[in-house]
């Protein structure tokens, strides 16, 4: 299956990219993803490891199941003031 990822902050930076589509075994989490794109480098595993997930308008848990054409969003942590 294939999701469509979007990179908001820091995630944007270490993917090199805003947007990133990931093919995905069927029935995969968004662990999965995880783990998937932290594959990539030890500074994104970084990044992700203080990462929230979207889909849609709800934060969801890493053991949510995903669906072929989610479309998620990777929330790095912020400060504000």
């Amino acid at each position: 299956m294939q999701v469509t990822v979007e990179c908001c902050g820091s995630t944007a930076r270490v993917a090199g990219s805003l947007s990133l589509r990931v093919s995905l075994a069927e029935g995969a989490s968004v662990r999965d993803l995880f783990v998937q794109l932290s594959a990539q480098s030890t500074e994104f595993a970084e990044v992700l490891a203080g990462c929230a997930c979207a889909r849609g308008d709800a934060i969801v848990p890493r053991g949510t199941v995903l669906t072929d054409g989610d479309e998620l969003a990777l929330l790095p942590p912020v400060a504000g003031g």
